[in-house]
């Protein structure tokens, strides 16, 4: 909370941070799995998240192995390859969840400070495994409507967030003056896209492509664009290009929301001469055209 205090006025004014995040929830699931089970080599770009109900869990993460016991929490950064393996005898019950949030700052805090296993011993656990319970007690739900569990889910992903930012790793480096430059560089470069794809939004005339071209903008901020490259990939683990892609998607799940807007103009505003066009890139990015999303979401 920001106070502003003004004796010569008179008044003391409080002010709540403004909040201008992407902040994302790919969904969880709880499974059962048979001994030897195991999930090929994966790759996100966005956390994972997960607890083992019972049995035992080998995960291989850049070639290191680490064993998940019953009740251990496992949190895995955005970018780490990896290898779920259940090891336990008979079988294993996990719950997982992916998220993430694209603020630079808070986000390369949660990976610096991740420390990849969790157990009953750490002061923090129980804060995470009350998010994490928080969120099975919805899967454990079945009559519970769509939209109120989305909700729920969502307020949780907050919560556990605030957790995460809270928690300090247990071997603390102090972070060091160019991860900082490297963060405030991302994130100058993540809104001065974001601030671009805005106001081609608004100022977009109808039947008029548009294209947004990355390295002008990085240009525009006084960062190399080869540098300013390498050092987004760094922070976001993707490249400005899909960044803006991401930013599109969300902006046309928003617009599709919205019945009263047409498919027509939400192609228009997001920079498609037209319809056919959008609907294709669309279904390439969720797997299901703009009608189908747009009569799901709104039924």
């Amino acid at each position: 909370m920001i106070n502003i205090n003004n004796d010569y006025i008179g008044y003391k004014t409080q002010i709540l941070p403004r909040i201008d995040w992407n902040i994302r929830f790919f969904g969880a699931h709880k499974q059962t799995v048979f001994s030897n089970w195991i999930m090929t080599k994966e790759f996100h770009n966005a956390f994972e998240i997960l607890i083992v109900l019972d049995g035992v869990q080998e995960t291989t993460i850049e070639n290191k192995q680490y064993i998940i016991k019953k009740d251990e929490i496992l949190l895995i950064p955005p970018g780490f390859e990896h290898i779920n393996k259940c090891i336990s005898t008979k079988s294993m019950t996990y719950f997982c969840a992916h998220f993430d949030i694209d603020e630079p700052s808070l986000r390369m805090k949660l990976v610096e400070n991740c420390d990849w296993v969790y157990t009953p011993s750490d002061s923090s656990y129980s804060r995470l495994k009350k998010c994490l319970q928080k969120w099975i007690d919805i899967l454990d739900e079945p009559d519970i409507m769509f939209s109120k569990a989305k909700l729920r889910a969502q307020a949780v992903l907050f919560e556990l967030l605030e957790v995460l930012d809270d928690i300090q790793p247990q071997n603390k480096e102090m972070r060091t003056n160019q991860s900082m430059t490297t963060a405030k560089y991302a994130k100058e470069i993540a809104e001065a896209i974001k601030w671009t794809f805005k106001n081609k939004c608004i100022e977009q005339n109808e039947n008029v492509e548009y294209t947004i071209h990355i390295q002008p903008i990085i240009a525009s901020l006084g960062i190399s664009p080869n540098y300013g490259l390498e050092v987004f990939q760094k922070i976001y683990h993707m490249s400005p290009r899909k960044y803006l892609s991401e930013l599109k998607l969300q902006e046309a799940k928003i617009l599709l929301q919205q019945p009263d807007i047409s498919l027509s103009e939400i192609a228009n505003r997001l920079g498609y001469k037209n319809l056919s066009h959008f609907s294709r890139q669309f279904k390439r990015w969720t797997g299901i055209n703009p009608t189908a999303f747009r009569k799901h979401t709104n039924s």
